[in-house]
């Protein structure tokens, strides 16, 4: 057997030293992450039972999305450290007997397809190993957490270890381990460059060189900054974090805020805009929620817009399906932009058509004014942001490099559908003309006077 030297660097010893059961490392390419989980699952973990406990057998399962990412990297990493073991090609299972006295069952499998979380529910397993965990589906995590503790009968401890590069701060990832750690878990966030010495020459020199184009790509992948997990292709190709989000946060001009609305699903979502100087659009404050009716949601927007912005008036655009009429609880019919109505939104049927609506985001991308962004987004506005980043996305079909004609829906697609649904609008150069000075004041007492007044106002097409 071939002796080989592995030498953590500070931040994988620090995680190999840890004694938190649940643990996850978060680093660039390169940085060294892959061997320390192998270490940890092929070696420290066995021996610390072996030693503690006395369990000379245990078994681990070790998940990559795909089959093919699986074997083409975590399974040669293991067979590159540990190449001596007897590999159950069929079944995909390797096991390593150490000169210590103690043995290690490695399960290799993929998960990308939601009913694979099928091949978790019976599993007996010590602990499991998920490399580039940001890939894989939060229910799958929760089903090897029920069935991780349980290999060999009555296990004293349990184990879960994930390697990723850094997925986005709405992740579970960044919540459950490092926002608000749950019991049990920590995270370790690698500093760029920590495993350069034993990487070849100019390794990251390279790649930001590559990469010089997509400085979103080097933030995530060379410096180790928290980014998206892209599932497919991009809905947008000109959208670069370093011209289209400020620095600081954007501060509201007065006159006139458009909003747009996702208002027909279970899972409402608003944005509101400023136009400061025409050609400009900036992005206030996005608003959404994983599930809520479009009451509670209006009522929660209008509240805090009213707070921020107390003067301010509204033009107010939103997805024509909800403007479709069904059944009301105790008779009677009414649609989600009647409910709004009620809490003094009062919305305009925006473009049904996607490739305009997404045109005019795309457009709007592309423009500069005397050099600068002509949309310039609000740092607060992480979801937009992380969809422009790749959160938003076209699906692909399998593996076959072919994309759907539709993005995927997610938590992206509802709040980057709000900003569609306004910026089609502004780009066919309707402003609403104020004729009177009627404020948009929140709640029901505000509702009667503004549509009494509809009239006070109308379109002109003069140009944002």
């Amino acid at each position: 057997m071939e002796t080989k030297i592995y030498d953590p660097i500070p931040t994988l010893l620090r995680f190999h030293e840890s004694g938190s059961p649940i643990r996850v490392v978060i680093g660039p390419v390169g940085s060294g992450k892959t061997t320390a989980a192998t270490w940890e699952v092929c070696y420290y973990l066995p021996k610390f039972m072996f030693d503690q406990y006395g369990i000379k057998k245990t078994r681990w399962v070790i998940i990559r999305n795909t089959y093919s990412e699986l074997t083409d990297t975590t399974q040669r990493t293991i067979f590159e450290w540990f190449d001596w073991g007897k590999h159950l090609k069929q079944r995909e299972i390797y096991l390593l007997k150490h000169p210590e006295g103690f043995e290690v069952e490695l399960l290799f499998r993929s998960c990308d397809r939601p009913e694979d979380v099928k091949k978790f529910k019976s599993l007996e397993i010590t602990g499991y190993w998920i490399d580039e965990s940001s890939e894989v589906k939060d229910q799958i995590k929760l089903m090897l957490k029920n069935r991780i503790g349980r290999f060999p009968r009555k296990c004293p401890v349990r184990f879960g270890i994930e390697t990723t590069n850094p997925p986005d701060t709405e992740s579970s990832t960044y919540r459950d381990f490092f926002q608000s750690p749950l019991d049990g878990h920590e995270g370790f966030q690698q500093p760029p460059r920590e495993n350069e010495a034993n990487l070849r020459d100019r390794y990251y020199d390279d790649l930001i060189q590559d990469y010089a184009h997509n400085p979103d790509w080097i933030s995530r992948y060379v410096l180790g900054k928290w980014g998206v997990t892209v599932q497919g292709k991009p809905v947008y190709n000109n959208f670069k974090t370093v011209l289209h989000v400020a620095r600081q946060s954007l501060i509201y001009s007065g006159g006139m805020l458009y909003t747009g609305w996702d208002n027909s699903g279970n899972c409402p979502a608003c944005v509101i805009i400023q136009v400061p100087t025409a050609g400009l659009i900036q992005i206030l404050a996005e608003y959404h929620t994983e599930r809520m009716g479009i009451v509670d949601f209006g009522e929660m927007v209008v509240s805090d817009r009213n707070r921020r912005w107390p003067n301010a008036e509204y033009v107010e655009w939103g997805d024509p399906a909800g403007f479709a009429k069904f059944s009301r609880t105790g008779g009677g019919l009414t649609s989600n932009s009647e409910l709004l109505q009620e809490v003094g939104v009062i919305l305009k049927p925006s473009d049904q058509n996607w490739e305009a609506r997404r045109e005019s985001v795309e457009t709007q991308l592309g423009k500069l004014l005397g050099g600068e962004p002509a949309m310039v987004i609000d740092p607060s506005c992480t979801r937009l942001i992380n969809g422009f980043l790749g959160g938003y996305s076209y699906p692909e079909q399998g593996t076959t490099g072919i994309y759907g004609l539709k993005p995927i829906k997610n938590k992206y697609s509802h709040i980057h559908e709000s900003l569609q649904y306004v910026c089609v609008m502004l780009n066919r150069n309707v402003r609403i003309e104020k004729r009177s000075k009627l404020k948009h004041g929140a709640g029901i007492q505000n509702w009667n006077r503004r549509t009494e007044s509809k009239q006070d106002y109308r379109e002109v097409y003069v140009g944002y």
